[in-house]
């Protein structure tokens, strides 16, 4: 089960923002990762990568010693069907993985946060979320999320994103939550659309899904959920 981000349009908070956007659209293009001067504004108080326990799950950041069991998910069929990742090697994933143990604070536009999924001690999905705009009046984030195949089915994808979901909502007053899903993804179309999520656009086979804080309809209950901690890596 697989949502990939992409860069969805969103509200503009300004003038100042909107010329910043362009000139990290085509920084973007050119491969080039937009200096933090060019990226506006920062949220109150920035998010930095937590740990959650759900009923079933504990979602946190990225390790390396979970190198062998990242490379098993990129080189799952299942997962790779609906996301634009290349096949990589063993050591282009382990680089990959390293990469993504550093993004672990949501604090100005463009900032990503990558997260494990583990259940019962093993590695087996990743949510990111990538922070859109500012702006407390428009702001937003986009959500995007992996789970390998052999876990498909439980309800754990459901799980992990509500939980993620809660923590944008509460913690960084998100007013609205964006996801990019290939229509062609029965599971994780059909996942969005419990959740709330109506479309909004359509590029080809992508659907861009929206949802706000009033219009989330369903979540299974996280009694037992709670945060752990934050970690920060540096």
């Amino acid at each position: 089960m697989t949502v990939r981000p992409r860069d969805p349009a969103t509200p503009s908070s300004g003038s100042l923002d909107s010329g910043n956007s362009i000139v990290r659209q085509r920084l973007s293009r050119w491969g080039v990762r937009t200096p933090r001067l060019l990226r506006g504004p920062r949220v109150e108080v920035p998010l930095t990568a937590p740990v959650i326990q759900t009923a079933r799950l504990v979602i946190r950041p990225h390790r390396l010693s979970d190198a062998e069991t990242w490379f098993d998910i990129q080189s799952d069929e299942g997962v790779l069907t609906f996301l634009s990742w290349p096949h990589r090697n063993r050591a282009q994933s382990f680089q990959h993985l390293k990469d993504r143990t550093r993004h672990t604070t949501l604090s100005q536009a463009d900032d990503l946060l990558a997260l494990a999924i583990e259940r019962d001690g093993k590695l087996i999905g990743d949510l990111s979320v990538h922070l859109r705009t500012v702006h407390p009046d428009f702001r937003s984030a986009e959500i995007g999320w992996i789970l390998a195949s052999s876990h498909g089915g439980a309800g754990l994808a459901t799980e992990a994103v509500c939980a993620v979901i809660d923590l944008m909502f509460g913690r960084l007053d998100i007013k609205w939550m964006l996801a990019i899903v290939d229509i062609r993804n029965e599971r994780s179309l059909a996942l969005a659309t419990r959740l709330g999520f109506i479309e909004v656009s359509r590029d080809g086979r992508d659907l861009t899904m929206m949802m706000s804080r009033d219009q989330r309809n369903f979540c299974p209950d996280h009694s037992g959920q709670r945060s752990l901690s934050s970690h920060h890596t540096g």
